[in-house]
């Protein structure tokens, strides 16, 4: 979860000041576990790039403290673009103030709270940046960290359903076979009762993941199959998340 954007006015979190508000619940920093567990995909993404890791342009628009370069680069991915900037002032074509990164992925966990993951979403729907075009060109993958229930929400189904209709790929998922433990930065939720709360999300999370078409898709899927470290059960569908959740309950 990351600090939350969308508004000009200050806020303070911790010892950290943004140029938005924040909400100490949303920011908190993906851990470099859960980072690991997609790096066959990055891997691959990187190859296909043709020029390594070096030259695999991320960008991930929530900031929370910059851990997430510090995390990537430990895996070799060192071209970062994660600024304390307001993400919907870089989404908005009406405002050239703040120019939209060039990239190759996009990669994010975004806040939790409010409507972010919901705009979030409808965002990477709906924009020619990330979709591609109507003459086929594959859009640009996406790797988003979000809790499990968002497959379940509305907007979520809404967007599935107008995918199918235009005959689009659709997102494949990785469920962490150990839940994942996010830590906030210093002094950020020291009025918690809950020690697990001081450290970590209420939700449980999961990746959800978009290669840009269903060939790529499918070259994600084979690369996380093949190089994957067995930490995360791999559901191609809504259906297939349906299926785990059975068979673990069974258990």
């Amino acid at each position: 979860m990351k600090a939350e954007t969308g508004m000009s006015s200050t806020s303070s979190a911790g010892d950290c000041d943004f140029p938005y508000p924040t909400d100490p619940d949303d920011h908190c920093e993906s851990p470099l576990d859960s980072y690991k567990d997609i790096k066959p995909i990055l891997d691959i993404l990187a190859k296909s790039n043709s020029g390594g890791k070096d030259n695999l342009r991320i960008y991930d628009p929530y900031y929370c403290n910059g851990l997430v370069k510090e995390n990537l680069a430990e895996m070799g991915y060192t071209n970062v673009y994660n600024v304390k900037e307001d993400a919907y002032k870089t989404w908005d074509d009406s405002d050239s103030s703040q120019p939209y990164p060039e990239y190759d992925v996009f990669i994010t966990n975004p806040p939790y709270s409010e409507d972010h993951i919901e705009r979030l979403m409808k965002h990477l729907a709906t924009s020619q940046r990330v979709v591609g075009s109507r003459s086929g060109k594959p859009g640009k993958p996406w790797c988003l960290l979000m809790p499990t229930y968002v497959h379940k929400k509305e907007y979520f189904k809404q967007i599935i359903a107008q995918q199918k209709k235009s005959h689009q790929s659709q997102p494949f998922y990785l469920v962490p076979k150990k839940r994942y433990v996010y830590l906030p930065p210093k002094n950020f939720r020291e009025k918690k009762d809950s020690d697990v709360h001081k450290k970590s999300s209420p939700f449980v999370s999961m990746w959800y993941i978009w290669g840009g078409s269903s060939e790529n898709n499918d070259t994600l899927i084979r690369a996380y199959q093949k190089h994957g470290d067995n930490s995360c059960d791999l559901a191609r569908s809504v259906s297939a998340l349906r299926d785990l959740r059975r068979k673990g309950k069974k258990k």
